[in-house]
């Protein structure tokens, strides 16, 4: 794998406060069996050990963390969740190089809540934390991603060491990652946790070649010549395994919408997650093995990930066939409105057949009883309202109970989910239509968003978070195709919700949609089409990750 000399200039714009490890060694392989974590030492009986010491040697040293303060500048999180991680890592780990503790308790206990927030951070810190103990590549990522927060959180720390350029540290990591041989689950883990510094620093960057990282480790786990197909491999994988399998996956969709690119691993999603193909009879109102579902790591069913990635493998097709000229414009309307079919309507031959756009059952309440769901929830006054849709084993996971009782993970992934479908169809339209905001459809299908997004409650601020800041990618493609004031005063509020943090990429999503609104309204007129790809690409700077 090549390194561009000008692909890691957009990692940081700032100088960070904070030092961070560099790898310069190879990690340990990650065993695929999660182990337990070792009985923590105190303080004082550790000495500094050189095995365990900082490639960078002594660049940085714990008693410039003020880990006491973390908990007053956090940003919001389930408190039971930050007690548990607290209490986990409160003493020196002896696995962990004592100058990298500090960092690494930053991160289990401030970034990790954040990172991935419709996982169920119980289930994924464990082994989270094991890969951090056991690789050296995935504590150095980690490590930068901490101080990346640190720094843009405007935390205070006290340094005299001087300390490398933020683009000097990423650099060395891909450079670190590049030049294995072979990519091993720690390896994978410092690829995602790269992508998630660049996502937390705005978006842009070089997260292509972090991403492409992870990427070889999926492939190599999932073409695993001892099982028969990729399935199987889910099925059998340790958690870690599957959750980064899961993420790359997801990563990789979304990257397709941005870069107009076939997904890497289209043929298999395919396999995983389109009905049809399989081999044997399936009730279409089952959910699907847990182990293949897309649900529980990123909010969303499995057809509408797979209705994504068919959108941008039809963009590409339509896009070769304009290039030679020999576009034939029925076949891509049959093309597109088969995906629609097939993945975007609840009962399609590719998608749970109970689950309606708004998230209820077949043969369940009306749209009155559906609002007082929700009120249920948002309001404690309201009425109680039970389902059985929504008993324990249903699509959105365990536990997911009625809409008045259940967990708060499995809400935000009801709302996450509606959002991302009525996303998709946007997406479809504009790839058959163009990217005209008067066009039906377009219009339709952003009306749906809006409907969607007005459902997350906004004065629960756990719910509005994790939601809003996992459907950018549906914000900014319904921001960019509407003329309605009402609509882009309605975003751009939703989008104003979240910039109280300094880390994410909404500042950076709202900017792209000002300048499409700015060329449409001063350039074409209302109503021209505008491609938002290609204002984001005018900018000269890298391409905006919208995840």
């Amino acid at each position: 794998m090549s390194v561009s000399p000008t692909s890691f200039t957009q990692v940081q714009q700032q100088p960070m406060q904070q030092p961070v490890q560099q790898p310069m060694q190879q990690p340990a392989q990650h065993s695929m069996q999660q182990q337990s974590m070792q009985q923590p030492m105190s303080s004082a009986q550790q000495p500094v050990q050189p095995a365990l010491g900082s490639s960078f040697g002594s660049l940085y040293t714990e008693s410039i963390y003020q880990t006491d303060d973390d908990a007053q500048d956090s940003p919001i999180q389930d408190p039971s969740n930050a007690l548990a991680l607290a209490s986990s890592i409160r003493t020196f780990d002896p696995s962990i190089p004592y100058e990298q503790n500090g960092l690494v308790q930053h991160y289990m206990s401030n970034v990790l809540p954040i990172q991935y927030l419709l996982s169920d951070s119980s289930v994924i810190r464990n082994f989270i934390y094991d890969l951090i103990r056991q690789s050296s590549s995935a504590r150095d990522a980690a490590c930068i991603l901490a101080a990346m927060h640190r720094d843009r959180m405007g935390m205070t720390v006290t340094n005299t060491v001087p300390v490398p350029p933020p683009q000097f540290l990423i650099r060395r990591l891909f450079e670190s990652l590049a030049g294995k041989q072979q990519i091993n689950e720690g390896d994978a883990m410092a690829g995602l946790h790269a992508v998630s510094t660049i996502l937390f620093n705005g978006g842009r960057g070089a997260w292509e070649a972090f991403l492409a990282v992870a990427s070889q480790y999926v492939y190599q786990v999932l073409m695993n010549p001892r099982y028969p197909g990729p399935e199987e491999v889910l099925r059998n994988c340790s958690e870690s395994t599957r959750f980064i399998v899961k993420t790359t996956m997801w990563f990789d969709v979304l990257a397709s919408v941005t870069t107009q690119q076939i997904p890497r691993f289209l043929m298999i999603y395919r396999q995983l997650f389109d009905r049809t193909r399989r081999a044997y009879i399936e009730d279409a109102s089952h959910p699907g093995p847990p182990e293949l579902s897309m649900l529980p790591v990123m909010g969303c069913e499995n057809n509408i990930v797979l209705a994504i990635a068919e959108i941008s493998n039809l963009a590409c097709w339509k896009e070769s066939q304009v290039t030679r000229h020999c576009l034939s414009v029925p076949k891509l309307v049959e093309r597109g409105l088969e995906i629609e079919a097939k993945y975007l309507t609840p009962g399609g031959a590719s998608s749970p057949s109970q689950m309606r756009v708004n998230g209820l059952p077949n043969g369940g309440p009306s749209a009155a009883a559906a609002a007082m769901a929700s009120a249920a929830y948002f309001d404690p006054s309201a009425a109680a309202y039970t389902n059985s849709g929504y008993a324990s084993g249903s699509a959105y996971g365990p536990g997911a109970g009625t809409a008045h009782g259940a967990p708060e993970v499995e809400l935000r992934r009801r709302l996450t989910n509606d959002i991302f479908r009525a996303s998709a169809r946007v997406y479809l339209h504009t790839v058959l239509s163009g990217d005209y905001p008067s066009c039906p459809e377009i219009v339709a299908a952003v009306t749906e968003v809006i409907e969607c997004l007005r459902r997350v409650p906004l004065d629960k601020a756990l719910v509005s978070r994790s939601v809003l800041r996992s459907v950018v990618f549906g914000i900014c493609i319904s921001g960019c195709l509407t003329d309605s004031q009402d609509q882009r005063r309605f975003l751009m509020h939703l989008l104003d919700t979240q910039q109280r943090e300094a880390v994410g990429n909404v500042a950076e999503v709202k900017r792209l949609m000002q300048h499409v609104w700015t060329r449409r309204d001063t350039e074409g007129g209302i109503g021209q089409p505008v491609n938002w790809r290609d204002v984001m690409r005018d900018s000269q700077r890298e391409l905006l990750l919208l995840v």
